[in-house]
């Protein structure tokens, strides 16, 4: 309860109650379940046409080789020394280049839809066509075209799009579409179900991109070389199929990257080869002229002179050779070579470090190729890498110049012992002299031409057993599972949404709302309380009279009753009850009418009087016009109350005195003497005076008029009089401007008012007949 000692804005704001509070929502219940059912409705309707989304998952291992392996063996000509890193796998798998190979493969960009179902769910392996494309896949890879199918038997079908009318077709022949001529073939054994069949095929570069979309990547952790591949489809088979293909087109790629290395290594050792083997001829034919020419058959025989030491240092001379020469050819190889060939590795330089270095910048090499798919060259990742292998390249060269410059100063130490030794053998015949020099040209050719083929022996292994570095620990499955939509969480969010909603909706109104509605916002404020009339759904202006039973003539009868309680009757002098509200348009008039009906109804005499001279109503509530009235009474001294009162056919024992012609002074007016002799002879004359007066709101002639009122009824219409401007009555209230005061609430909705409906009209059936109409209106 505010302090009757002031009052403002702030009084006018409900105190917190959280019973009256939850009253109030839930006499909203209706709309509580109206929102409910709608949401209930659309949810279950997105339900419906909202495509089914599964999860498809793959399981894969990245392994990196070590020497326990069973390619350690090889590891001398370069296999199982890959590593990978996680990152970049995760990388490269979803990388534009292998997914557009799944693309491609699957033909992703094609979907197939059946025309007869409301969702768009693709069918895939479930379509009772294949579609062939005689121009190629290229011409589906421009823009977005839906081609139309619908099947009329096992052998013909209709076919149309944008370009072309429906026309039918045989299966087998050629259809011309705006992609070009097709070629449709069926992939049935009995007729489907389903007849209406949908192509879409959208740009080739956006299937990629969905694809990139739909596919998740992610380690099991950070100590593990596990990814766990997801994809989320509307189609179980498709994306199994999708997954699959992915991890077949990675490991295919990573097995090319593996053997760049030994394709490089063959194509060298193949050109040597070529260059051996006919330096190798040359040298077997002068073999073969030197022993045809000095006829020397027994080559056994004359090798006998040589001595344990002469054959050690031949040896020694031939493996010195045979390693420059090779230690040559690769540092040409190094010094002509473009920055992304590799460099061949393994092929019998006696070098640790050498090899390790080579090994190293192959290595490089392939990382560096495989991150410029997805980098561009002015990223620091392949600047640094290209700095690293261009440093190792001259290392590379540094070794291999001074291995070649040991081998040179090895070469003139092994050729010097050799002249120490063909001194030894001046004695021998200068034929077998000559002979050995060609025979052992012969040895070094041959020793190397046999090495080659040998290391590409090997290089062919290397490329016969190279693997992928990932292992597929589960392929691609699914659950069957329906990961999306969720139907409970969706009808939960749904009734959250009906109900948050609502809620909110009336938390808005309600905060909105600045009128008055109930009679707690009139005793808040301290001001005394008559009763409430509900609001009236006839057309009619008098709705009391014998034998009504709405509830607003109920409401009326009990006002009647209640001002028999506010002022003890005076015997021989009738009451006077003045009417007034604070603006215009809140039902004084409609009140006064209806209270006079109601106190004549019970045989009481009661006169209606029409105060407001300056906006009169009541005559016009009757369908009369506002002739004769209390203006003239005032105005004129001649004229007498039996002139300007009237007798109403629609209310019994009720006389009417209008406010008549409306004066240019009606205050001064109502200030006269002659006003006071108006009361003097209603009160001998009727039991009640009801005084329908102007709106104290606005002008001060209820003010002037209140010395002559027992009874003082305050209309405030709900829904309509904002709730600030409830401090003139307060006010006029506290001040005892007003006698006897009471407010009345006009126009009250007790089935809005949080559920303290009165019951008006209880017992005497139904009281609204419009209600009766509309249902809705009703309930709502």
């Amino acid at each position: 309860m505010i302090n009757n000692e002031s009052f403002d804005n702030n009084e006018l704001m409900d105190d917190f109650d959280f019973k009256e509070i939850i009253i109030k929502y839930f006499s909203k219940w209706k709309w509580y379940v109206l929102t409910l059912i709608i949401s209930l409705i659309l949810s279950t309707l997105y339900i419906m046409y909202e495509k089914p989304i599964y999860i498809a998952n793959a399981t894969l291992l990245i392994k990196d080789y070590d020497k326990n392996n069973f390619f350690s063996s090889f590891q001398d000509i370069g296999i199982g020394k890959s590593k990978s890193k996680l990152e970049n796998e995760i990388e490269i798998l979803k990388s534009r280049k292998i997914i557009s190979k799944v693309a491609k493969e699957l033909r992703s960009n094609i979907r197939y839809y059946d025309n007869s179902k409301p969702t768009k769910n693709d069918m895939f392996d479930q379509a009772w066509l294949n579609i062939n494309f005689l121009n190629g896949d290229t011409s589906i890879y421009k823009s977005k075209t839906v081609l139309k199918f619908e099947l009329i038997d096992e052998n013909t079908f209709n076919f149309q799009d944008q370009k072309f009318e429906n026309q039918t077709y045989k299966f087998g022949q050629t259809v011309n579409s705006e992609l070009g001529p097709i070629i449709i073939t069926p992939s049935f054994d009995t007729l489907p179900e389903y007849r209406k069949l949908n192509i879409e095929i959208v740009k080739f570069k956006n299937a990629i991109t969905n694809l990139r979309n739909i596919i998740s990547i992610e380690s099991k952790g950070n100590e593990s070389s596990i990814l766990s591949i997801n994809i989320r489809t509307d189609n179980i088979n498709k994306g199994i199929a999708t997954l699959d293909n992915l991890i077949k087109q990675h490991s295919n790629d990573a097995i090319d990257d593996k053997n760049q290395v030994s394709k490089n290594t063959m194509e060298f050792i193949n050109e040597r080869i070529k260059f051996i083997a006919s330096e190798l001829t040359d040298v077997e034919q002068n073999v073969s002229s030197f022993k045809s020419g000095n006829k020397i058959f027994d080559l056994n025989a004359s090798t006998s002179i040589f001595s344990i030491e002469a054959s050690e240092n031949e040896k020694l001379i031939l493996e010195n050779s045979t390693q420059l020469k090779l230690a040559e050819y690769i540092y040409d190889y190094v010094s002509k070579k473009e920055k992304q060939d590799l460099i061949p590795s393994n092929i019998g330089v006696n070098n640790e470090s050498l090899d390790g270095l080579v090994e190293t910048i192959n290595n490089l090499i392939l990382e560096r190729n495989r991150l410029s798919q997805h980098l561009s060259s002015e990223n620091y990742v392949i600047i640094n890498l290209n700095e690293q292998i261009n440093s190792l390249n001259e290392n590379v060269k540094e070794s291999l110049l001074s291995q070649i410059s040991t081998l040179k100063i090895r070469s003139e130490e092994l050729l010097k012992q050799k002249s120490v030794l063909d001194k030894k053998l001046t004695s021998a015949p200068n034929q077998e002299k000559n002979f050995k020099e060609i025979f052992r040209k012969m040895q070094i050719k041959e020793n190397l031409y046999l090495y080659l083929l040998q290391k590409r022996e090997e290089t062919s292994i290397s490329l016969a057993v190279t693997v992928s570095n990932t292992k597929v620990i589960d392929h691609a499955y699914s659950d069957g599972e329906v990961k999306s939509p969720k139907k409970k969480i969706i009808l939960m969010i749904a009734i959250m949404l009906a109900f948050g909603f609502t809620t909110v909706l009336i938390y808005i109104k309600t905060l909105l709302d600045n009128k008055i509605s109930s009679k707690e916002d009139i005793t808040k404020i301290g001001l005394p309380y008559i009763g409430d009339i509900p609001v009236s759904n006839s057309n009619e202006n008098i709705v009391v009279g014998k034998g009504e039973r709405t509830s607003v003539a109920e409401a009326f009868r009990i006002l009647r009753t209640n001002i028999g309680f506010l002022s003890p009757e005076e015997e021989g002098k009738g009451k006077t009850i003045f009417v007034t509200s604070t603006i215009s348009g809140e039902g004084k008039s409609f009140v006064s009418l209806n209270l006079a009906a109601t106190l004549g109804i019970t045989g009481k005499k009661v006169a209606l009087l029409g105060m407001d001279l300056r906006a009169p109503k009541i005559l016009a509530y009757l369908d009369k016009d506002n002739t004769q009235g209390i203006s003239n009474y005032l105005i004129s001294n001649s004229c007498t109350l039996e002139e300007v009162t009237y007798k109403s056919e629609k209310i019994e024992n009720v006389d009417i005195i209008p406010s008549g012609p409306i004066p240019p002074n009606p205050s001064e007016l109502l200030m006269g003497d002659k006003t006071k002799q108006l009361f003097v002879e209603l009160r001998a004359k009727y039991d009640y005076i009801i005084v329908d007066t102007a709106p104290v709101g606005m002008v001060t002639d209820t003010l002037l008029l209140s010395q002559y009122s027992d009874i003082l009824i305050y209309v405030s219409r709900a829904d309509y009089l904002d709730k600030r401007l409830l401090s003139i009555p307060q006010t006029l209230y506290k001040e005892n401007k007003l006698k006897n005061m009471s407010v009345l609430v006009n126009s009250s909705n007790y089935d809005k008012n949080y559920g303290y409906g009165y019951g008006y009209g209880y017992g005497y059936g139904d009281d609204h007949e419009e209600t009766k109409k509309k249902p809705w209106y009703k309930i709502f």
